[in-house]
């Protein structure tokens, strides 16, 4: 029996449709980046900074805070000054990661010695095209922070602006 390629091409064509959306594309993260901290001990001079560049204007942009934490850390959240500076863009404000629920039990993921976290705080931002520094301090009322083992960020493409 002779299978003509004509015959082929639709089952084909609908199974790749069907399995495109699983598939990722385009790439969705723009800057996922962690800063360790020296001797783990976070001070208020000490701003973290990142730097990503935006080309796509037709989508929105997530922001997320990362964190590496040792069992040690001695509080239940952390406040930071976050700023993201560039293109006429200048978002400063203070945001707080929660570590710990009310017993205690960490939030993140991890072992006691090193806990995991990634934390949202912008949701569906819209920026222009250009080059983006976004910079993370801590703003808690001890001036030396000890147990904080790495600050990082993460950005990623959001909805289509439609």
């Amino acid at each position: 029996m002779k299978i003509k390629l004509h015959n082929l091409f639709l089952p084909a064509l609908a199974l790749t449709l069907l399995l495109l959306p699983g598939c990722n594309m385009s790439q969705t993260t723009l800057a996922e980046e962690f800063q360790p901290i020296e001797n783990k001990t976070w001070k208020w001079s000490d701003s973290k900074s990142f730097t990503f560049t935006v080309d796509d204007t037709t989508h929105y942009y997530n922001f997320s805070i990362g964190l590496r934490i040792q069992g040690t850390y001695a509080y239940s959240n952390i406040w930071m000054i976050s700023q993201i500076q560039g293109n006429n863009t200048n978002i400063k404000e203070q945001v707080q990661v929660e570590i710990a629920d009310q017993t205690g039990r960490w939030l993140g993921k991890g072992m006691s010695n090193l806990i995991t976290y990634l934390k949202p705080i912008y949701v569906q931002k819209k920026l222009a095209a250009g080059t983006y520094t976004w910079s993370l301090s801590q703003n808690m009322r001890d001036e030396l922070l000890n147990g904080i083992v790495d600050v990082g960020i993460k950005v990623e493409k959001g909805q289509p602006i439609l």
